[in-house]
């Protein structure tokens, strides 16, 4: 399974310093989402961010960012414009049809709908940790139903390190965690180590 790391959705002191420290231990992929954000924030961030570190960075916002910033290849499309985004002639544009593109859904049977996409976040699968009240979508006995597609379904949603298991049976090929590291921003890398130990784990785990 692999590990994604969402930003927390509010710009805080030193973030690019923690993103970088989380990249150092390990964390292989990262989307950059901050809802409501200016274009001159978001291109702040970014450029506080090591160049080296780009390549791991999926852009939620402000897709246009890729003429500036070159080592960028991952671009999120929320649910809300996607099938606007599939019907665009700008989709298959070169320059976007060659990076890594992902979308988010809330309904098992929209995973066969997808065109053009390599991965999806779906969810939220558990009670959400970001946002309380958010409740799971998911239960106990919950199973991914088999599909042609290949686009691999990425959980979402009330992630944790005791869920990875659960995760993997339910038949998802990765988790996205945004509460569990930020919830306290002081603890973000130990919190992302803890994850991403109980993920290596699990893996080898289900390997044997």
């Amino acid at each position: 399974m692999r590990l994604i790391v969402v930003s927390d959705p509010a710009y805080f002191p030193e973030e690019a310093n923690v993103i970088e420290q989380l990249f150092d231990a390990g964390l292989s992929v990262f989307h950059l989402r901050k809802p409501g954000s200016d274009r001159q924030a978001y291109r702040n961030l970014i450029t506080e961010i090591h160049e080296r570190y780009h390549d791991r960075v999926a852009l939620h916002h402000f897709h246009d960012l890729l003429s500036e910033f070159k080592a960028i290849k991952r671009l999120h499309y929320p649910e809300s414009n996607r099938k606007q985004m599939e019907e665009s002639e700008d989709f298959e544009e070169p320059v976007l049809r060659y990076c890594i593109r992902s979308t988010s859904i809330h309904n098992s049977e929209e995973l066969e709908e997808l065109k053009g996409f390599d991965y999806t976040f779906y969810g939220p699968v558990f009670n959400s940790i970001s946002k309380p009240g958010y409740q799971g979508i998911a239960a106990v006995d919950t199973v991914l139903p088999k599909r042609k597609s290949n686009v691999e379904v990425i959980a979402l949603g009330g992630i944790a390190p005791e869920k990875t298991e659960q995760l993997k049976r339910m038949g998802f090929d990765g988790m996205a965690v945004l509460g569990a590291i930020w919830k306290d921003k002081t603890r973000a890398l130990s919190n992302f180590k803890k994850m991403l130990t109980a993920v290596q784990r699990m893996n080898i785990e289900f390997e044997v």
